[in-house]
């Protein structure tokens, strides 16, 4: 098997045309995609537009009553016990949320609608929703606590987004987070400014408390499509490693390897490691370049290189075993339509379902729903969890799909194979 495979490889970097296809293609592709993309977002307002769900567990009333009576039984002077109940109403979390989401320039582009927990998640996965922001129980109290007495670890919210990389996730999350850090950076001057001796009341009307976002920051379109780019060239490999079959057996190669009493096999998985050695080259290569080029992956963070190798392993495991499909009916028909059919509609219609073009969240259910059985849809899944910081339970699903796609492409590729020439058995 190392000597086919050895031939496959030497076959390959020969034919410059197929390494431009496999290698330059889709890095140009990125390129255009990722800012072409870019550009028609920032002069369409109107793509921005999303609707959010707010669950809203906090009793605001009773978490402001609750501050109250602490500041109350504080003993501290009568003046600075006046200024602290003045800045309790003043600083109202949620109040303070309500007025930047009912903002105009935040409202024009985020639609707010209550809804219970469950409601929300449902909404969530049925895609009628962008994202859900949940204020948590005990969220004013533990706000205020933090932000005027000084007590507690501070208040958190919670957001959940549907679409790890749609756009619409991204602004919101910046909403969030420049809302967030101002309250911290607002609260940590009023603290200073207490602890330098200054009345409580004034520096604090406007500042805030200790908040944080628990939402995966969402992908660039460079990123985005650097990997959708990446998983869709990927399958090319298999078909461009199935038409050399085709030249090899119209130039007797495959004969002479079945006189020289090799195993017919053997030559079957020199096809799949081969493809599969490449593909694994061709991911790396790509996602190198644009770590390289654009920044789209750290790389100093080893973390997410051995997530990201895990997955392109998966997958470049999966691609051979298209190859052996692709090999095994290109041999037992003497006709190379198939891989040109393959390369020329199957892939196209792949990209399309599994996202390599464009995110299929708003999509009708079933586009999404085939397209998390294609390779490079279920690849981009995973690339996308992983590359968004995520539990490293999120890549099992992708993952294992990926893998049933590999083991069935494999028992089909091994039991179309021709045993010998002209065998249709």
């Amino acid at each position: 098997m190392g000597a086919f495979l050895k031939k496959d490889i030497i076959v390959l970097l020969r034919d410059r045309t197929e390494l431009l296809v496999l290698l330059v293609m889709p890095f140009i592709l990125t390129v255009i995609l990722g800012f072409a993309l870019s550009g028609l977002l920032g002069g369409n307002a109107a793509v921005l537009e999303m609707e959010v769900a707010i669950v809203d567990e906090d009793d605001r009333e009773a978490g402001a009553a609750q501050i109250e009576a602490a500041i109350a039984d504080r003993e501290i002077p009568e003046q600075a016990k006046r200024e602290l109940l003045a800045a309790v109403q003043a600083m109202m979390p949620s109040v303070l949320l309500d007025g930047l989401l009912e903002s105009g320039e935040v409202a024009a582009l985020v639609t707010t609608v209550e809804m219970e927990a469950e409601d929300a998640q449902q909404a969530l996965r049925d895609e009628q929703i962008a994202a859900v922001l949940t204020i948590p129980q005990h969220f004013t109290e533990e706000f205020l606590r933090k932000a005027l007495l000084d007590e507690g670890s501070g208040s958190e919210l919670q957001v959940t987004i549907s679409d790890f990389a749609s756009t619409q996730a991204d602004v919101f999350y910046t909403i969030l987070d420049e809302f967030a850090w101002t309250l911290n950076y607002e609260t940590a001057l009023a603290q200073a400014a207490a602890e330098s001796g200054l009345a409580p009341g004034a520096p604090m009307e406007r500042v805030g408390g200790t908040e944080s976002i628990t939402a995966a920051k969402p992908l660039s379109a460079l990123q985005y499509y650097s990997i959708g780019m990446a998983a869709m060239f990927s399958l090319f490999v298999a078909s461009t490693i199935a038409s050399k079959a085709y030249v090899e057996s119209y130039q007797h190669v495959f004969d002479r390897i079945l006189l020289s009493n090799r195993h017919p096999f053997l030559y079957l998985g020199g096809k799949a490691v081969s493809a599969a050695i490449i593909t694994f080259g061709q991911l790396f290569l790509l996602f190198g370049l644009g770590a390289l080029l654009f920044g789209t992956i750290d790389f100093l963070d080893i973390r997410m290189w051995i997530g990201i190798a895990l997955v392109s392993a998966m997958l470049s495991i999966c691609i051979g075993a298209i190859a052996t499909v692709l090999t095994s009916l290109t041999l037992r028909y003497n006709n190379e339509t198939i891989t040109t059919i393959f390369a020329g509609g199957l892939v196209s219609v792949f990209a399309f379902l599994g996202g390599s073009f464009i995110p299929v969240d708003g999509m009708p259910e079933i586009i999404p729903l085939l397209g998390g059985w294609t390779p490079n849809g279920a690849a981009l899944t995973a690339y996308l969890s992983w590359m968004q910081h995520l539990e490293f339970g999120l890549l099992v699903e992708p993952l294992v799909r990926i893998g049933i796609i590999a083991v069935l492409a494999a028992a089909a590729g091994f039991l179309l194979f021709p045993r010998k020439r002209g065998s249709l058995s």
